[in-house]
């Protein structure tokens, strides 16, 4: 996720059966067989299509046209202070930027990154969620997302844009998954997430394996952040960890096998 200037498949819970009782390690593997990481469900893949036709009608489209496309759907927190609605887009926009900025990305290699993750461990928490309640939480993330930035910038005349936000909430759902247990990202291969009992969130931070990945994503946002490798504009860090918390907090609400299940998740 990005910050420039403006002048510049679905899985069915509820015909699960109850529970059995058996230990973890068993219900990873309920169906008996793999669920690669890059196997995207649809959703993911019409998502990731998505961010790549907004770019490129940013590509093809004139530069004046370009402007107007990326105030009308960029988060501007000046949009938000007296006088904002004066930017394209009105009294709309107000309230669809905390969205739609995640469809707009900076450049080639932000539309990659982005479009990687959100394959790799965006397709996991799909896959456990469905498509819709997948689609109403990456949603939910991005606006918690901009939330967080708009804190910090109010009334700046900056743009955000970047799905990153949402994909950090994704990836949070997918640690919780992933690393439950003693998996790691060499044993999604052979454990079933979609029926899971996610990681209880107070044991996530006492889970090896979780927070040595963690601390690797969080040290690379910052070195690109601080030294702007791979990007032009400023890392809204700030964003990322909104989404991310999202995640965190907010998955018992969208999951409902982990409801019907009556899961620890705290």
């Amino acid at each position: 996720m990005n910050e420039h200037r403006p002048d510049g498949s679905d899985h069915d819970p509820a015909g699960d059966q109850p529970s059995t009782g058996r230990e973890p390690d068993s219900i990873f593997k309920v169906e008996n067989r793999p669920a690669p990481i890059f196997n995207a469900p649809p959703v993911v893949v019409w998502l990731a299509a998505a961010f790549l036709a907004v770019h490129v009608i940013f590509q093809v489209a004139g530069e004046r046209f370009a402007n107007w496309l990326l105030l009308v759907l960029a988060f501007i927190p000046l949009r938000l202070v007296e006088g904002g609605s004066a930017l394209p887009g009105g009294e709309i926009a107000r309230v669809t930027q905390f969205v739609s900025y995640g469809f707009v990305h900076g450049d080639w290699m932000h539309l990659a990154m982005n479009s990687f993750w959100m394959l790799a461990f965006g397709s996991v928490a799909a896959r456990r969620l469905g498509a819709t309640r997948f689609l109403l939480f990456s949603a939910l993330a991005a606006a918690v997302a901009a939330s967080f930035s708009l804190v910090i910038n109010w009334g700046q005349e900056m743009v955000l844009v970047g799905a990153s936000g949402a994909i950090a909430g994704q990836m949070a759902i997918a640690v919780r998954l992933i690393f439950a247990h003693g998996g790691s990202l060499r044993t999604i291969m052979q454990r079933d997430v979609n029926q899971a009992p996610p990681e209880p969130l107070l044991k996530l931070f006492t889970n090896r394996s979780a927070v040595i990945f963690l601390a690797i994503w969080l040290g690379l946002d910052i070195l690109t952040a601080s030294s702007g490798v791979l990007t032009e504009g400023r890392i809204a860090w700030e964003a990322h960890l909104g989404g991310f918390l999202t995640g965190l907090l907010a998955f018992p609400l969208f999951d409902r096998w982990g409801k019907l299940r009556n899961q620890d998740w705290y």
